[in-house]
């Protein structure tokens, strides 16, 4: 499964998601990268103070990669959203990347007019 990443921000529950998704705590974790778990923590934290190398090494120790995507240009962004969801960076765990499964169609449920 494709996980988008628009904000670095949002690095952060996929990091600790994937962390524990592996039964590794920071400190194991950081063990196998040669970092301390306050690191870690402070890595999971903010994940966007990161340098690409370090988030590379992170993820290959999560069993994880790193996907660039280009979107698609002219095309409207709604015909792009339509067909994949539109990202250009996104962080693939290996283990759902090999299913089969096809996920349910989501829908998106407009809020009334007038609404918060």
């Amino acid at each position: 499964m494709d996980y988008a990443i628009r904000l670095a921000d949002q690095l952060r529950a996929h990091l600790r998601a994937l962390r524990k998704r592996h039964g590794l705590t920071q400190a194991q974790l950081g063990q196998r990268l040669g970092l301390g778990q306050a690191r870690i923590a402070e890595i999971e934290a903010r994940p966007g103070l990161v340098s690409v190398d370090q988030l590379v090494q992170i993820l290959s120790a999560l069993g994880a990669t790193l996907v660039l995507r280009e979107l698609t240009e002219g095309v409207p962004s709604s015909a792009v959203s339509a067909q994949e969801p539109p990202a250009k960076t996104l962080v693939t765990p290996p283990a759902k990347r090999a299913s089969t499964r096809t996920q349910p169609p989501t829908f998106v449920i407009p809020p009334k007019k007038g609404s918060w």
